[in-house]
């Protein structure tokens, strides 16, 4: 009797060792999360800095301190096909003798697991640099008529600067229908596109190989019209630019822009300039804004913007709406009318020494879910435990060139310069 039961507790302590053996060996091991050097460097002496990896729910998987000297870096943990990556820095700064924080923090949801970004090499992001002057020359408009002051209603575009910020101002005269003035060339030859409007249309001359020294007559009445683009509805802001270098704020010439239009005689409150623009260019640099660009007062607005080999006979501004049902960033609740393929939200909370702002990047149908910010940070920096952000703005871009949210994280975290071909609207709210 007793080696039958001695048998069979052998057998059950051998098929629990089996079973344990089993689970140990389908148990989910850490695997690497996220792999890149897009955290290092940068650090100032008075912030200090960590990332934080969560997973799709916010559950704390990996963080550590960055400093400058990190390189490539390694988060692992145990998650789906999307984490949650967070950056949270803390600045510190003396104000008569109290300490002020700033907290900030940028969180990107929904990025793919298991990938590595590796910081882009430094290029020239900015386009040409402005060279200095080699000297001037004299332009004289003849039979202008659309303005009292033409220095705002006409553009002089030397493909280096625009909206006529290189022009001597201080030479130029306006008597009658005659305008004239001095430019300063950065290059001799240069070639220069002046533009301006009569009613709603755009019109446009070349004035090719000015040479330092030059005394130059042009008549207005001898402006070509230009090739129309419409738009659907009033711009607070809007210009076509033919692209000398193919890259977003590369050298090119201003070749339209709403301002000239809003600036002169014709503007008419509620009525919508033609844009327009000239064949011979390999890229354009196309906008349209039909609202302000504002720092701090509630306001509104859509945005079209193209960068590309090609410019669109119109541009359709689509109608948005975004209204809050809950303005807590931490219990968000929202309804927005219009589409889009990712999207931005900023909130903050400011006392008299602490200022906490969080900036949200997720993909579209993506709802906010707070990440857990690790306790041994949260007790050295107890601002950081709030109950209540409010929602301070929010941006949603629609891409129209097949660009997604995954590309615009690996942009980011690569720090890729010089965006190019492109085509987006973008509806932004500021409460």
């Amino acid at each position: 009797m007793m080696l039958k039961v001695g048998f069979y507790l052998s057998a059950v302590v051998a098929l629990f060792l089996l079973f344990a053996v089993s689970c140990d060996m389908n148990k989910a091991e850490d695997v690497v999360l996220l792999r890149t050097d897009s955290f290092s460097g940068n650090t100032l002496d008075h912030v200090r800095r960590w990332v934080i990896i969560s997973d799709e729910k916010g559950r704390l998987l990996d963080y550590r301190e960055t400093t400058d000297a990190e390189g490539v870096l390694e988060f692992e943990g145990d998650a789906g096909d999307r984490i949650i990556v967070t950056e949270l820095s803390v600045a510190s700064f003396d104000q008569g003798g109290t300490t002020r924080l700033q907290h900030n923090i940028s969180t990107y949801m929904g990025v793919l697991t298991g990938n590595s970004y590796f910081v882009a090499d430094p290029v020239n992001n900015g386009g040409s640099p402005y060279p200095d002057p080699v000297g001037k020359a004299k332009l004289t408009l003849l039979n202008y008529t659309g303005s009292s002051d033409p220095y705002f209603s006409i553009g002089f575009s030397d493909s280096y600067m625009v909206f006529n910020t290189w022009l001597d101002y201080d030479t130029w005269t306006y008597e009658g229908s005659t305008y004239a003035g001095e430019v300063e060339l950065r290059e001799d030859p240069l070639d220069i596109f002046i533009s301006t409007y009569e009613g709603l249309e755009p019109f446009y001359t070349w004035v090719r190989d000015v040479n330092v020294g030059d005394s130059i007559v042009v008549d207005v009445e001898s402006f070509q019209p230009m090739i129309p683009v419409t738009i659907n509805k009033p711009v607070q802001n809007a210009y076509i630019q033919g692209q000398i270098e193919p890259t977003l704020g590369g050298r090119g010439y201003e070749l339209s822009r709403s301002d000239y239009w809003r600036l002169s005689d014709y503007y008419e409150p509620g009525e919508i300039p033609v844009m327009g623009y000239v064949e011979g260019f390999d890229t354009y640099d196309v906008y349209a804004s039909s609202g302000p660009v504002l720092c701090c007062e509630p306001h509104e607005r859509v945005t079209y913007h193209k960068l590309g080999s090609s410019v669109p006979s119109s541009i359709v501004l689509p109608d948005y709406a975004l209204t809050l049902q809950n303005d807590n960033m931490f219990n968000l609740n929202y309804t927005l009318a219009g589409s889009y393929s990712y999207k931005f939200i900023f909130g903050s909370v400011e006392e008299e020494n602490n200022t906490l702002w969080w900036f949200v990047n997720a993909p579209q149908g993506t709802d906010f879910v707070t990440p857990r910010i690790p306790d041994e940070i949260l007790a050295q920096y107890p601002f950081l435990k709030q109950d209540q952000l409010p929602i301070r703005s929010a941006r949603f871009t629609e891409s129209l060139d097949g660009y997604s949210y995954d590309d615009f994280v690996r942009r980011y975290f690569e720090r890729t310069p010089g965006r190019t071909n492109f085509e987006e609207i973008r509806y932004y709210k500021q409460f």
